[in-house]
C-alpha cells in the first residue's frame, strides 16, 4: 500500500515522481523561455543559431533517406521530416529559403506549422507554382528578408 503522505524511499522512486517533476518542467519551460531568450539579442541569436543547425541535421538526414522517393506519404513520414516540424514556427523561415533554393517537398509542414495554406486551387500539384504560392505568403507575413 502506497503512503501518500509519508511516502517511502521507494515509493518516490515511482515513475510517477519523475512525471510530477518532469510535467513541472514542460509547464514551465516556456515561460522561461520567453524571459530568457526574449530579454537578450546575443541569447535570441545563440538560440536561432543552434536552431538552424538542428534544422539543417534533420533536414540533412530527410533528404538523404528521401532522396530516391516519390511517395508524398513516406516522404512526409519521415522521423526527421517530423521531427523538423516538432521543432515548431521558428523554423517557418528556414523553411522558406531551403524552398527558395530547391524542390524539397516542404507543404506539408508548412500546412502544419501554420495551420494555412495559401496554394491557390489551379497551382495544384504544379511545383513551382506552389513553392512561389508559399513564397508569396511568406513575404506577406514578414518571414523572409524581401519585401
Amino acid at each position: 500500500m502506497i503512503n501518500t503522505i509519508n511516502p517511502t524511499i521507494q515509493e518516490r522512486q515511482r515513475p510517477v515522481a519523475v512525471s510530477y517533476e518532469a510535467s513541472f518542467v514542460r509547464n514551465n519551460i516556456a515561460t522561461c523561455h520567453v524571459l530568457f531568450v526574449g530579454q537578450s539579442v546575443f541569447v535570441q541569436e545563440m538560440y536561432k543559431q543552434q536552431l538552424k543547425k538542428r534544422f539543417d541535421f534533420y533536414n540533412s538526414i530527410w533528404q538523404s533517406e528521401t532522396i530516391f522517393s516519390s511517395s508524398i506519404s513516406e516522404i512526409t513520414n519521415n522521423s526527421a521530416y517530423r521531427s523538423i516540424i516538432g521543432l515548431g514556427q521558428e523554423v517557418l523561415p528556414f523553411i522558406i529559403d531551403d524552398l527558395k533554393n530547391n524542390d524539397s517537398h516542404w507543404f506539408y509542414a508548412l500546412e502544419a506549422l501554420t495551420g494555412q495554406n495559401p496554394i491557390k486551387e489551379n497551382h495544384k500539384g504544379v511545383v513551382p507554382l506552389m513553392k512561389k504560392d508559399w513564397i508569396e505568403w511568406a513575404k506577406e507575413n514578414n518571414l523572409t528578408d524581401e519585401n
